[in-house]
């Protein structure tokens, strides 16, 4: 996002947990500045938004994960005040986009049942909410269920032996379909909570995590649907939503749009958007500069595909992703192609990342 923020003309500056982890950011034509710190993730808000004001870092500030989303909602004023400009909503509007949460939502996009439980009570929470489900403890262990019985020969198998059952699991009705029924709308609200910009795209390829196809995009294209763009609109108006939210849906075998999960902040593939058209940075920086209001419109040009090099360490790519081939094409650069990590015009980088990613090819084989 920081090469797409530089080809849109901005100057880019940021945070990292460590250059060791992603050498090609100090590499970078496009970031003029980057400062390692903890992530949110290894201290609480506090500190970390203290960090953030002794960082020296000022302008306007993108979040790019839920954390930061968050923080930016409940540290608004002193953000602010330290010369970082930014969208934000409340912190209970944030709350409002669990699923479990909109359980009453009667709108175009359907929500699937979903609760919580602890691990014991999986048995009995997968009977409430009917079966298929699918269990969400922990990022890469999303697993699904058919009916009763797998579920509970699953529990008494050596294979749930490692299962983290002490982690707090989310259960959700699942929505059968392949993966390209599964599509995003990737949305930016001005401060009055009319939409600005909107971009959709369907998935091609997600990464294999330990029980099923259920990681982190690979491969997507940008294909504008109007129906499911109106739908979330909708549903985030409802919320009163200011900023980026990103609505990952899937559709059913009967056509039906279903709300799998809302992410609060910009998706962290929308260079996908922004190699289209759709003109999110810029709007985003005028939103947060300039006092002249900017109507909505979805500039998408539908034509633009994605591979996603899932380049940073803390996502692991897949067999098939990680492979010679894969790094090969990378210096083919097809014109309608955008590769993730992976622009023209910072050559640097790019080594720094092609060095990253062989190593790591090396050590995994």
């Amino acid at each position: 996002m920081a090469q797409a923020a530089g080809r849109a003309g901005f100057d880019a500056q940021g945070t990292v947990q460590s250059l060791k982890a992603a050498p090609w950011v100090k590499h970078s034509r496009y970031i003029s500045h980057v400062e390692e710190m903890p992530s949110l993730g290894d201290v609480n808000k506090g500190l970390f938004a203290l960090n953030l004001k002794k960082s020296g870092l000022s302008g306007v500030l993108v979040p790019m994960v839920d954390d930061i989303a968050q923080l930016l909602a409940e540290f608004a004023p002193l953000l602010r005040k330290n010369g970082l400009s930014f969208l934000t909503v409340h912190p209970e509007q944030i709350d409002m986009c669990d699923l479990t949460a909109l359980q009453q939502w009667q709108g175009k996009l359907r929500v699937p049942n979903t609760l919580y439980c602890h691990g014991e009570s999986m048995l009995k929470a997968a009977e409430s909410i009917g079966f298929p489900v699918i269990f969400k403890s922990f990022r890469d262990g999303f697993i699904r269920f058919e009916n009763q019985q797998n579920l509970a020969q699953w529990l008494e198998s050596q294979s749930a032996k490692d299962y983290p059952f002490h982690f707090q699991q989310r259960v959700q009705q699942y929505v059968a379909g392949e993966t390209t029924q599964l599509a995003s709308v990737v949305l930016l609200f001005g401060a009055e909570g009319k939409p600005i910009r909107g971009f959709t795209a369907r998935r091609i390829r997600v990464t294999q995590t330990l029980y099923g196809p259920f990681g982190e995009t690979l491969a997507a294209q940008a294909e504008w649907l109007p129906d499911l763009y109106e739908a979330a609109v909708e549903l985030m108006s409802a919320i009163g939503w200011v900023g980026f939210a990103e609505v990952e849906c899937k559709q059913d075998i009967n056509g039906t749009w279903w709300l799998i999960e809302i992410n609060p902040r910009l998706s962290g593939w929308s260079c996908l958007a922004e190699a289209d058209g759709a003109g999110f940075l810029q709007a985003y920086h005028h939103l947060c500069t300039e006092d002249k209001p900017l109507q909505e419109a979805c500039l998408q040009r539908s034509v633009t595909q994605y591979s996603r090099m899932v380049a940073s360490s803390r996502h692991q790519p897949d067999t098939v992703n990680l492979s010679l081939h894969t790094l090969k094409k990378m210096y083919q650069h097809p014109n309608d192609f955008l590769y993730g990590a992976w622009d023209k015009e910072d050559g640097k980088a790019n080594r720094a990342w092609l060095s990253f990613m062989l190593k790591r090819y090396l050590k995994k084989n």
